[in-house]
């Protein structure tokens, strides 16, 4: 152990964090304290909130953050929470769910890369299948009658889509419709997770989104800002001003 995680330890019966305990290894290993001491515990303070059981679990906040993570492009970052996740008491199905949210929200390569990083961290290969697929049935009116019931009224977006691409929208609606609803993860939890890798990537509107969505999904006003939270070590402090005006648009 540094000398500089010695002397944190040490301060375990005061006001400040135990930085030895928390999963930056800038924190863990004494980097920022030998750099200074004042910010390494203001860091830390912010690491206790997303790295400690709090109003959402400890093993949550390590996967909203390796989501965000993937999104970002930083591998090192996704595969070092998810690997806390995963210790913390994240279950295989949950991360395989999380990937299919991260997939929907920003695509393809993002998706496979964060597939990788569950298979490292599992130390399991992803399972491939042969069935048949069902036949879905949906077409234009369902599918705009499905974002009524979601949203309350058809966003004008969904409404290009549906004149111009309908086939486009019964996709996008069967892809919803799981991600949000049907996950092996729970909705709260996607829909946390997306507040994450929207403030991460600083877009206080899909924040406002998925804070609402949260909230019927059964989440607290401190679930909500403890997933935007979440985004400050993956984009820094920037990341706090548009996640936190999603939140309050979303009370508006």
């Amino acid at each position: 152990m540094t000398m500089q995680a010695a002397a944190t330890d040490a301060q375990a019966g005061s006001n400040n964090a135990v930085h030895s305990e928390l999963g930056s290894p800038a924190l863990a290993g004494g980097e920022l304290a030998a750099i200074s001491p004042k910010f390494a515990e203001g860091y830390a303070r912010i690491r206790d909130v997303t790295d400690r059981d709090g109003a959402c679990p400890a093993w949550a906040k390590a996967l909203y953050m390796a989501c965000a993570a993937a999104v970002r492009g930083q591998p090192e970052l996704t595969l070092r929470e998810m690997t806390r996740s995963r210790e913390l008491g994240l279950s295989l199905s949950d991360a395989r769910g999380a990937s299919l949210a991260v997939l929907i929200s920003r695509g393809e390569a993002t998706y496979n890369a964060f597939a990788r990083a569950i298979d490292q961290a599992f130390d399991i290969a992803a399972d491939q299948s042969s069935e048949p697929i069902p036949d879905f049935s949906l077409d234009r009116q369902a599918a705009l009658d499905y974002f009524q019931s979601y949203f309350g009224f058809v966003p004008d977006y969904i409404e290009v889509m549906a004149d111009n691409a309908p086939r486009a929208l019964e996709g996008y609606v069967l892809m919803r419709q799981w991600s949000l609803a049907e996950n092996m993860l729970d909705a709260k939890h996607v829909e946390l997770l997306l507040c994450t890798i929207n403030a991460a990537e600083f877009s206080s509107r899909f924040v406002n989104i998925h804070a609402n969505g949260a909230r019927n999904a059964g989440a607290s006003e401190a679930e909500i800002t403890e997933a935007v939270v979440c985004a400050i070590p993956i984009s820094g402090v920037a990341s706090w001003l548009p996640g936190a005006d999603g939140i309050m648009e979303g009370r508006q």
